[in-house]
């Protein structure tokens, strides 16, 4: 079986999944392509209990394992705090647009999950948000030559039902490259029961041409 990488992967070495394994999936019989995702260091699984914060934190120290979005796209955790996030990720050349400049969807991925971080370490136990409203305002086009982006995120209003966060992104020389705010609906946390193993393979056929 010949694969054509179609996708992220055929960045090599400068896409953040290089360090993952991409490979077909020899027990699959339906020859889809996979990805397995690494081990956190500690226990992982789902977290039914605990506040919004620990959750987070045990993220940030790969306590249990983070959401797959953020291994996916380069994204990490540089601090949590309550009611405050900060991430960061580079935007490579793997990310660029058709004209030029990283695309919009990098940035706003980046800044998305420092909102939602955000908002979510300042709920209690068994609450969490969905996404109502998301708006960014870019400053700056980026490039891999701008470095690191670094997007930091705190919360102006945490309700019983509504949670307001905004965030701003910088680059590696400090520079203002876009801000966003978010505004989230606060509800109860489905009742989670943590599986004994979970599925850490991510099935990416969609990213090869397999002939």
């Amino acid at each position: 079986m010949d694969l054509v990488l179609t996708g992220p992967a055929r960045y090599g070495s400068s896409h953040p999944m290089s360090s993952v394994n991409l490979a077909a999936d020899r027990t699959s019989s339906d020859g889809n392509t996979s990805i397995d995702v690494p081990e956190a260091q500690g226990e992982t699984g789902r977290v039914g209990t605990g506040s919004g914060l620990d959750l987070l934190r045990a993220m940030a120290a790969n306590e249990i394992l983070s959401p797959p979005a953020m291994a996916l796209l380069g994204i990490e955790f540089v601090s949590i705090r309550d009611g405050g996030a900060t991430l960061r990720r580079e935007p490579g050349d793997y990310l660029y647009n058709p004209v030029g400049p990283a695309h919009g969807s990098a940035v706003a991925a980046l800044l998305d999950l420092a909102l939602g971080s955000a908002i979510q370490s300042a709920l209690p136990a068994g609450r969490t948000y969905t996404t109502l409203d998301t708006r960014i305002s870019y400053l700056r086009p980026l490039t891999a030559a701008s470095g690191t982006l670094t997007a930091v995120a705190q919360t102006l209003d945490i309700g019983e039902r509504r949670a307001v966060a905004e965030a701003h992104l910088t680059d590696a020389d400090g520079q203002a490259c876009a801000t966003a705010t978010m505004t989230g609906l606060v509800v109860e946390k489905p009742h989670e029961v943590s599986p004994e193993k979970p599925d850490r393979t991510w099935d990416v056929s969609d990213w090869f041409k397999i002939s």
